[in-house]
């Protein structure tokens, strides 16, 4: 509805009553007027329109007033609400449900419908298919794109007597995930896909509208999508016009600041869109220390936990220069590190040993570098002068025309430069390369999704890759690396290698037990009534304390020892006949003393040797698992493969994502006499390392690059 609010000619002496009349219309017309301009005869031209907040008048479109939660994918105010803010949304992943393209459809190239549960669905395409004469004995790769739409689309639903569609079958699956085994059957074909509605944005199409900078801008989530360099580069160029440039001024000061140190530390190949949970332990470690150096601390103890995880030796000289501005600005930095580089660079050195867990814990020295490399106590400074090395012993294996290759061709995910890679088999083969040259991309990403998709495993989508020759040369793959083994403190490294049942039967075989009729199970703290019923054969009580931390209290009845005190009457004698023990002192021994109590049973020793060669010989038997450190736990994994659990005659290709994180130079050697052993079984490795000792021990290398971010992604170099 149209109210005329004046009508008055354009005069400066008007000025008063034009300026009154606007005020007026806008409020009777919540903000929007339009003008009408009158010709000669005063008939009305072609109107103006006009608006006083966010709209555009001639489109009559309204654009939401900005505030910082727009610009938030943690905001329900700022989140796509088709992914809420994730970027991706789940669904079936097409890949899993056609494993294998080489199969026709009468073969069964639809995975789920060659159980005895959905059997009828195979003979319903056959069905349909004979009758839109969809070709059903070429293999599936061969089908034009027109005739696999309508296998996966279908053409309508099963109500009406139409061909479904694998999509509509799985749609039926979904409206029934109220049973377990339906739910169970949908996680094994369940994907990641970026959001149709935002693309990955994670924000309102609203919160896209707004752009920064010169013509034509750019969106917020541009800016993100910008390596931090050129992140740094764009604000530092960005000029805003009056009066925004004075509010402004110190918020760009704060952003320009926060940028540089991310540069400064070398991470300005990352984009600020990266996920964390995708970053490498020396990335995240490099953050940490841009937030300090941010806060222009003074007088402030920094404790830093193996800083140089994850760096490459050109980047540790920027990390020492870190720390050494840290510590000129009038701070202290306790830095736990096993890198020479950074040893070198201290002004004090505390060396701790003599040797791992029992027959440590002691000062072996304290002072400057060069009296630490003058002694002859510290196994440290026998490694530092050269006196001792890591890769003594171990022989590389020759690569010549009769070795084996696994082949991945056209890889191109992330950074990559659709590179063709080659790893020879029943070999260390180490991947080297600065920080964010894509190695993780090339052997997560690529190597270990696509196999494990092309042995037929529920995985994430591979990243992009033409294909990957070779792998039916390989019976598994397994990744080793550094995430916690499991939550659940009843798991420990004696159970984790297979040798606890071992120790139980031995404890049922003896008199006193089978004069009471104890079985083995009588000898678990898992199961049975063996345990200790106050605890269920945990050795402490849980208190839920609400609002604090929850507190573990040793178990009042057991004492913490897990089982009832008859059971704890049943003991072992050791071969030399002195210091009986029962199945709780058992679990308090470590490996070394558990191989030589349990000399006479060479079942429980060929189960806990493993251990020992890959250094864990100090761990005791009844240590909870979660409360092991990362090297540790990925070293217990590699013990765990060395025992020959699930062996294929074809070998397993192990990746390892940097195993010497957290070793010493002395459990560097004992992890190659390890991975020596593993090759002696057949099997293959491939390794991502910067540790200058095992790219030395190894067979071949593949060094990607030549930086990292857009700059790498390439292949610098490879062979011996």
């Amino acid at each position: 509805l149209e109210v005329i609010q004046d009508r008055v000619v354009l005069a400066s002496l008007r000025r008063g009553r034009i300026v009154e009349a606007l005020e007026t219309a806008l409020k009777q017309g919540h903000g929007r007027i339009t003008v009408y301009p009158l010709d000669a005869a005063r008939q009305p031209l072609a109107p103006l329109h006009f608006s006083s907040d966010l709209h555009c008048p001639d489109c009559d479109i309204h654009y939401q007033e900005p505030i910082p939660n727009l610009f938030s994918f943690n905001s329900p105010i700022g989140a796509c609400e088709t992914c809420r803010g994730f970027g991706r949304v789940i669904g079936i992943d097409h890949g899993l449900v056609i494993p294998d393209e080489s199969k026709t459809l009468a073969e069964g190239a639809v995975k789920p419908w060659q159980s005895e549960s959905y059997g009828e669905c195979q003979d319903d395409l056959m069905e349909f298919a004979a009758k839109r004469k969809i070709p059903t004995n070429i293999p599936w790769r061969d089908l034009d794109a027109a005739q696999k739409k309508w296998v996966i689309e279908g053409e309508g639903s099963w109500e009406d007597g139409l061909w479904y569609g694998v999509q509509r079958f799985f749609d039926w699956l979904e409206g029934r995930s109220y049973k377990m085994h339906i739910r169970v059957l949908l996680s094994k074909y369940r994907a990641y896909h970026p959001c149709p509605s935002c693309h990955g944005a994670r924000l309102k199409d609203e919160a896209l509208l707004w752009r920064l900078g010169p013509e034509p801008g750019r969106t917020i989530h541009e800016v993100m999508l910008l390596p931090i360099d050129r992140c740094a580069a764009f604000f530092k160029e960005l000029a805003l016009p009056a009066p925004l440039d004075e509010a402004t001024e110190q918020l760009l000061g704060e952003i320009r600041g926060r940028l540089r140190y991310l540069v400064e530390v070398g991470l300005g190949y990352l984009t600020l869109d990266r996920q964390s949970r995708t970053l490498s332990g020396g990335e995240v470690q490099r953050i940490n220390l841009t937030t300090a150096l941010g806060t222009s601390l003074v007088n402030t103890l920094f404790v830093l936990d193996e800083p140089s995880i994850g760096l490459h030796s050109r980047d540790i000289g920027r990390l020492i220069t870190i720390l050494h501005r840290l510590r000129d600005a009038g701070n202290t930095l306790l830095v736990v590190e096993h890198d020479p580089e950074v040893m070198r660079a201290a002004d004090l050195l505390l060396d701790m040993g003599p040797g791992p867990g029992e027959h440590g814990g002691e000062v072996v020295f304290f002072g400057p570098l060069q009296k630490l490399l003058a002694d002859p106590a510290s196994t440290t400074s026998r490694y530092l002068t050269g006196r001792a090395r890591v890769d003594t012993g171990s022989r590389r294996l020759p690569i010549d025309g009769k070795t084996k290759n696994l082949e991945i061709l056209g890889a191109a995910q992330h950074n990559l430069k659709e590179i063709d890679v080659r790893l020879p088999l029943n070999r260390l083969v180490c991947i080297t390369g600065v920080s964010g040259s894509g190695k993780s991309t090339l052997v997560r990403d690529i190597c270990y999704h696509g196999l494990l998709k092309l042995k037929g495993k529920p995985v994430e989508a591979p990243g992009r890759h033409r294909a990957i020759v070779g792998h039916e040369r390989l019976g598994d793959v397994v990744l080793v690396d550094q995430s916690p083994i499991g939550k659940t403190t009843r798991s420990n490294p004696a159970s984790y290698v297979g040798a606890f049942d071992a120790i139980r039967k031995l404890f049922a075989e003896q008199e006193t037990a089978r004069m009471r009729g104890y079985t083995a199970g009588t000898f678990s703290f898992n199961a049975g009534n063996g345990r200790c019923p106050s605890c269920n054969g945990s050795g402490f009580e849980h208190v839920e304390m609400q609002f604090l931390s929850d507190v573990y209290l040793r178990c009042p009845d057991c004492d913490g020892r897990r089982y009832r005190t008859e059971v704890l009457e049943v003991t072992l004698v050791p071969p030399d006949g002195e210091g009986q023990r029962s199945i709780a002192d058992v679990l308090e021994l470590t490996v070394s003393e558990a191989c030589v109590f349990f000399a006479a049973h060479p079942k429980i020793v060929t189960r806990l040797q493993p251990l020992r060669d890959v250094g864990l010989g100090y761990l005791r038997l009844g240590q909870p698992v979660p409360t092991l450190s990362g090297g540790e736990a990925q070293r217990l994994k590699l013990a765990g493969h060395l025992t020959g659990k699930g062996r294929d005659r074809r070998g397993t290709l192990f990746l390892f994502d940097e195993p010497t994180t957290g070793l010493h130079f002395d459990d560097i050697a004992t992890l190659l006499a390890a991975f020596r052993q593993l090759l002696g079984h057949g099997h293959s490795l491939v390794v991502i390392e910067h540790n200058l000792d095992v790219i030395g021990a190894a067979d071949w290398l593949i060094d990607l690059g030549p930086e990292g971010g857009e700059a790498g992604g390439a292949i610098v170099c490879q062979g011996t």
